[in-house]
Formats: structure tokens, C-alpha cells, sequence
């Protein structure tokens, strides 16, 4: 069956469904405080957040990964879902599951990392992991001399557009809300360093 060759994919998609209900699309601050990158609290207009050694010192390693699953609408949980399918399920088929979650866990804690460091806790979604997938997906079969994902070559364009939007306020204008560019962007450069490192190593051991 489908699922069973794409469990990962179907499973960040159904995690995200489930911490983004948790979170009650980020209404319910205090179930976000225990899954955002660090614990923070509102006062008033302020916002109050521990630094990313709390991480460490407090050992919640779960912080790292778990605002990646959070979405804050259904739109925003729709659009990284399909994208997670199609780059995701192809990278589970064509070079299986360990790849996919390795790209993933990478991606994840990069991006996230990054977004907290210039924005803070309040942030969340799968969209840098999906930039990751794009950009490893791209840059792989650009590597290769025959191409294993064959994504359509306007794709890379179109999501470079996105990401570009991202850093003006038309996205915000529309309704889309807020948006992660420094997640999104990093993601994409983490996928195409494990692109670039996977084949290389690949190309040791051929």
C-alpha cells in the first residue's frame, strides 16, 4: 500500500495536524509555551522568553523539532502538507526513509534554530523543512547525470518567487499572515548542502 512505502511523510503530516489542533492554531498560548523553541510568556505587549541555552540546561531536546509542527492556519497547514507529499514521498521512494528523516531532522533544527534566533519563539510550520526537500530534490538531480526525482523545472522558480514575497509585506496584505523567511531560507540552503554532501559522499564509496 501507498502509506506503508511513505509512513514519514504521512507521519510529519498527521503530527502536524495534531500539535497544530493542540495548539489550537495558536490560540492556546500556554500549550504553544510548552511546544515553542523556548518557554516564553505574554505580559501585556511584551514578550518574555528564555535564551536557546535554556534548552540545554533544562534538557528539552523536544524543542528543537516540535515547532515544526505547529501551524497557525488551516491554509498554512494545507500548503506545507501537499508539499511535504510530493517532494517528501518521492525522496521515501526513490532513496528511502533514512534519507528522508535525516534531510528532515537536519532541516528542522537548522531552520528553526535560525528563525528563533532573529525572531524569537513565536513561529512554526513545516515550510522550512519543504524548502529543504525542494532545494535537495533540485540540486541532487542537477548532480546527477540522469535525474531521479524530475520535479518540474519551473517548481525551483516558483518557490524562489514565494520566498522572495516573503520578504515584502504583500504575503501579509492578502491574509497569509506573518511569515518565516529565515526558516524558509535556511531551509533551503540546508537541502542543498545535503545534497551536495550526499553526493559527494556517494560518489567516495562508488
Amino acid at each position: 500500500m501507498r502509506w506503508q512505502t511513505h509512513w514519514l511523510s504521512l507521519s510529519l503530516i498527521l503530527s502536524g495536524l495534531f500539535v497544530s489542533l493542540l495548539i489550537g492554531w495558536g490560540d492556546q498560548r500556554e500549550m504553544m509555551a510548552q511546544l515553542s523553541f523556548t518557554e516564553f510568556q505574554q505580559e501585556g505587549q511584551r514578550l518574555l522568553y528564555r535564551s536557546a541555552s535554556s534548552l540545554w540546561e533544562q534538557h528539552q531536546y523536544w524543542r528543537l523539532l516540535t515547532p515544526t509542527f505547529m501551524h497557525f492556519s488551516e491554509m498554512h497547514l494545507v500548503f506545507n502538507a501537499l508539499w511535504i507529499w510530493v517532494l517528501g514521498s518521492r525522496i521515501e521512494l526513490k532513496q528511502g526513509t533514512w534519507v528522508f528523516f535525516s534531510l528532515f531532522l537536519f532541516s528542522a533544527i537548522s531552520s528553526n534554530w535560525a528563525q528563533f534566533s532573529v525572531s524569537g519563539p513565536l513561529f512554526g510550520g513545516l515550510s522550512g523543512v519543504v524548502y529543504a526537500l525542494l532545494g535537495y530534490t533540485w540540486l541532487w538531480d542537477k548532480l546527477q547525470k540522469r535525474a531521479v526525482f524530475d520535479l518540474p523545472p519551473a517548481l525551483m522558480g516558483f518557490m524562489l518567487i514565494w520566498l522572495a514575497l516573503g520578504y515584502t509585506d504583500l504575503l501579509q496584505t492578502i491574509g497569509l499572515g506573518a511569515v518565516a523567511n529565515t526558516a524558509h531560507l535556511i531551509g533551503l540552503i540546508a537541502g542543498l548542502i545535503f545534497a551536495f554532501l550526499g553526493h559527494r559522499i556517494l560518489r567516495l564509496f562508488a
